[in-house]
């Protein structure tokens, strides 16, 4: 909702539609094929890399993953904290203990689990959708009407392009990894497929169209401005306590897994050491919508190359079947993938067409599959015996 609310001060109502649909789209086609490789294989996506960026390579390009999630943990945190703070009018150092409280809190939901996620994502989703639908609803009400809103014009313009990257952002991340520790839990290829579509298709369009009409109703790109104005206190608190709550806790569960397998240490020990980075990170007041602009933006340029790799190496080059991971022997380095990365966003960088994302996953898997196909590395070969 917040990237909503940012997004309509760039973008008519009509263009924002617009840039949902794509940019939803593009991330449920990443999400089945990701979710797909992840129900197959049973393996979360540190181990997944093994195959192509080899044993010690993987704990690198795993480690990339954590730092991100740790990123977008730490906005997320701060951001409910800034809300505690305006509801309770507190001081600069209130706000600050706030935060860090709020990243201490969901980080139990993390130690706690994957099913404690699931328990409380039973309860989050329907009041997200209850609440979201009834913040759009009153929206529309405060500025006259539907004609009103898709006659709404911003004052600081910015292109399609740009406002697809932004909504791929919102979820690029997770669909190109973290959600392979999630689907690999999955009973059928059509529930992971099923499921991804319509969080990402449902859900995601859902909470940007909402956070967009409330920004364009109240002029105001800042969600927790938008909800406080309504004088919706309670429905707002309960809306972003379960939707940071849940997101989150899956974001640092992901976070822990990653990080488990390149420094060889317990969860639970990288679980605490991850909270207390996040909470002192937190000071920075990493909630404002220019951070969190900055952040998807780059997020949404970076990140699809190694997606892009990652699905070339099973769907191309291991041709949709790996080597029972059990029976699996692995190289410790695999250089064609970091060159590929590499290329691939000088790619995305000069291509002067098209969309950077797109670009980006499409330049990342030709590019592996043929460098693969000269180089021929034999990352992964079946243990004998």
């Amino acid at each position: 909702m917040m990237a909503g609310g940012g997004l309509a001060a760039g973008l008519t109502f009509n263009e924002l539609l617009l840039a949902m649909v794509l940019g939803n789209i593009f991330l449920c086609i990443i999400a089945g094929l990701v979710s797909v490789i992840a129900y197959k294989t049973g393996l979360t996506f540190a181990l997944l890399t093994r195959y192509s960026f080899g044993q010690e390579g993987s704990r690198i390009a795993s480690l990339f993953v954590p730092i991100v999630n740790l990123g977008w943990y730490t906005i997320q945190a701060a951001l409910y904290g800034h809300f505690i703070a305006q509801v309770f009018n507190l001081s600069y150092t209130g706000e600050v203990i706030a935060m860090m409280l709020s990243a201490v809190i969901m980080g139990i939901f993390a130690v706690l689990g994957i099913k404690s996620l699931a328990v409380f994502g039973y309860i989050a989703i329907p009041s997200i959708v209850f609440l979201s639908l009834g913040t759009a609803a009153r929206s529309v009400q405060t500025i006259g009407g539907w004609q009103e809103l898709f006659n709404y014009v911003p004052l600081q313009p910015i292109d399609l392009l740009s406002g697809i990257t932004i909504v791929i952002g919102t979820w690029i991340l997770s669909t190109a990894t973290c959600i392979a520790d999630i689907m690999r839990y999955g009973k059928s290829k059509k529930d992971v497929i099923t499921a991804s579509t319509i969080g990402l298709l449902g859900g995601n369009t859902l909470m940007i169209s909402c956070g967009a009409i409330a920004g364009v109703a109240m002029n105001d790109g800042d969600l927790i401005n938008v909800l406080l104005s309504f004088g919706l206190v309670f429905p707002s608190l309960l809306l972003l306590t379960t939707n940071i709550f849940t997101t989150n806790g899956a974001n640092l569960y992901s976070t822990s897994l990653n990080l488990a397998n390149s420094f060889k240490l317990n969860r639970n020990i990288m679980l605490a050491v991850l909270i207390a980075i996040s909470a002192l990170a937190i000071m920075t007041q990493p909630y404002k919508i220019d951070s969190l602009f900055v952040f998807l933006s780059t997020l949404g340029i970076i990140v699809p190359p190694l997606c892009g790799i990652i699905l070339a190496d099973f769907y191309l080059v291991h041709r949709g079947k790996y080597i029972d991971y059990n029976k699996a022997t692995f190289k410790k380095w695999n250089l064609v993938p970091w060159i590929t990365w590499a290329i691939a966003l000088v790619c995305v960088k000069f291509i002067p067409f098209g969309l950077p994302s797109l670009n980006g996953i499409v330049s990342g898997a030709l590019l592996y599959a043929l460098i693969t196909y000269i180089v021929k590395p034999d990352v992964v070969s079946e243990s004998k015996g």
